[in-house]
Order: C-alpha cells, then structure tokens, then sequence
C-alpha cells in the first residue's frame, strides 16, 4: 500500500479539511491548525506559515478588510472606484445599521456620548451644520452645540478652580523667569570679574524668599535694570556679529561653519570689553556676602554653580509648562463633554446646531 504524503505541522495527509499553502516553502498545512478560517482566503496577500515565520523567511500580509463587520471579503482598494467596503451594497448596509435610534448614552458612564451610533435625527442635525464635504469631513473638530456650552454647577466650580491654579502657576513661571535672567547676569558679572567665583547668595534662595525678593522695591528695580542691561549687551552682540559678518564677506567666506564662528566670536568680543563698573552698576554695590569672591580655582564650595543653577531653572519652567498643558487639557475635555451635552439637548428639541469655540 503506497504511503500517504504527510502535511502541516501536524503531519497528516490531505482529508478535504480546508488548507492553505506557504507562499515561500509551498508546504501545505490545514487552516485548522494555523488557526486560519476558510472565509479569510480572499483577505491573504501572501501566506507565511509559522516555520518560515519563525526563520524570518516571510510575513503573512493580509489585503484591507471590508468595513461591514462579519465580511470577511477585501475592500476595493484597487481601480477608479475604491472603497472600505467589498460593494457598493456593503456600504449602505454599514450606514444602516449606524442610524439606529439608541438612547444617547448608551454605556451608562453618564459622559453623554453614545458608543457607536446616530440616531437619524441627529445625523440630520449634523449634516445641515455644513455646506460642503469639506466641511463635513472636518465636523469632529469642534464638538457642535446649541449657541452656549451647557456647562453643570459642578463643571463650572472646576473650570474656576483650573483658573486658579493657571493664575498661579503663571506667577510662579514669571518667578522663574526673572531667576533665569539673574542667573545670566551672575554669569556675566563673574566673567567680568575674571578668576573670581561670582557665585550669587541668592541664587540659593527657596522660592517664597526669591518670589519676596522679587516682589520687594529692590527686586522690582534691579530686575528691571537687569533686562535694560540684557537688551543693551543683546545689541552689542548683533552689532559685533555685523562687523564680523562684513569682515568675513570681504574675505570670501559665507557658509554656514563660518557663520556660528562669527556668532560665538562676536559674544566673546562683547564678553571681553565689558566694563565691570558698568555690570556691577546694574545692581549697586555688592559685598562679600552676598557674591562669593573667593579665586575661581580654590573655590570647591560652589563648583560647576553656573552650569547647576541653569539646570535647576530649566527644570522648574518645564515643570511649569507642562502644569498649563495639563490644565488646558482638562478645561478643553469639560467643555468637550459640556458642548456634546448641548448638541444632545439640541438635536432632542429639533432646533438647528452652530459650531462654536
């Protein structure tokens, strides 16, 4: 008796089970055992079976489903017609079943939003909202309601809570930033004073002494020379750095290399002609204990402060930033919830929707 030829990975002959064939070892193997249903046929491009799969020798590729749910035929994605359904009458079936009516919320989370389907008076209302497919397309922009959000008692206590807090976190980034100018100006100030330490007491400060100082008349007074005199070096730089560029087009040289030489070249000349009176002018006269004179060298106490100090700064106005994003994202997803409530109570009493902001 002749032997049966064995397949799959179950290694048994063919019994009229479904079966399908590796597009790169052409080994046949039962749909059943690589869990793969008859119906999915026309939706493989190209078939990997789990040996050439584990070998790296192919992927199974899979053509682009019909949208309808329980076709298992490809959508026309080839030709002048193409589609997400495999015909013409699948995609009417998909409308169909999408405008059932249903209770608006219908997953009892109390968000007012319906898992999957429109009711047909509600797409009615949508569609009147537009005058053409473009802006159609961009309808789930903007959430459509009826004039004015319906916002709750408890939707407006959070809103004025969220302003609270940005109010605060606004103050407290303004804090950091005039750290960061002060820091700029400690940095200056130490190169002008040569191979002294320059570091500044009050960069030690916590936030509520520097958010004091900042507040008091001499903080108000030398912040503001402080930015009076960035603007003023701020010039110096561009005009140096014109010199520079004028000099280097009268030699021939204009790529890009030579230009961030100009500009760092043009900040050391600025650096080295400053006038440390005029520095120390900024923010009057300064002693021992307030600015660390002590040779740069020796001085292991506040080793690296610059670098340090300008960290601290960047971390705490990130840390800032990305409060404002959170709270701009909470505030947009209760108007989101509080404009889809009013597009409900719209839609509900007949009348015609606006997109608002």
């Amino acid at each position: 008796m002749p032997q049966q030829q064995l397949y799959c990975i179950c290694r048994k002959p063919d019994t009229g089970q479904w079966m399908i064939a590796c597009d790169f070892c052409d080994e046949w193997y039962h749909g059943v055992c690589v869990s793969i249903r008859e119906a999915q046929s026309d939706l493989i491009e190209t078939y990997a079976c789990p040996a050439c799969t584990s070998k790296r020798a192919g992927t199974t590729t899979w053509k682009r489903k019909c949208r309808l749910p329980d076709c298992d035929r490809p959508a026309l994605v080839d030709g002048d017609k193409k589609s997400k359904f495999c015909t013409a009458e699948h995609g009417v079936e998909w409308f169909k079943l999408n405008m059932d009516a249903h209770a608006y919320d219908d997953d009892d989370d109390g968000d007012g939003l319906r898992n999957d389907r429109i009711a047909p008076g509600e797409l009615a209302a949508v569609v009147r909202l537009v005058a053409n497919v473009r802006e159609f397309k961009r309808l789930g922009d903007v959430p459509p309601v009826s004039g004015s959000l319906s916002l709750t008692a408890d939707d407006k206590i959070r809103l004025a809570m969220l302003n609270g807090q940005r109010a605060e976190i606004d103050k407290r980034l303004a804090y950091v930033e005039h750290k960061a100018r002060y820091i700029e100006y400690a940095k200056l100030r130490a190169t002008a004073q040569k191979n002294v330490c320059g570091f500044d007491r009050k960069l030690v400060w916590d936030d509520a002494e520097w958010a004091e100082w900042c507040d008091s008349d001499e903080g108000v007074r030398i912040l503001a020379r402080i930015r009076e005199f960035k603007a003023a070096q701020d010039d110096k730089v561009a005009a140096a750095a014109a010199v520079a560029a004028a000099a280097d087009e009268r030699n021939g040289r204009v790529n890009g290399g030579d230009k961030r030489k100009r500009g760092r070249k043009a900040n050391q000349q600025v650096a080295v002609q400053l006038d440390l009176r005029e520095i120390l002018a900024v923010v009057g006269n300064t002693g021992d204990d307030d600015v660390c004179m002590v040779e740069r060298r020796r001085c292991s106490r506040h080793t690296s402060w610059q670098h340090i100090r300008a960290e601290e700064v960047e971390l705490d106005e990130r840390v800032c930033r990305d409060a404002l994003v959170k709270i701009e994202r909470d505030e947009q997803a209760i108007k989101q919830r509080a404009g889809i409530r009013s597009f409900k109570d719209s839609t509900k009493s007949g009348g015609r929707c606006i997109v608002v902001n």
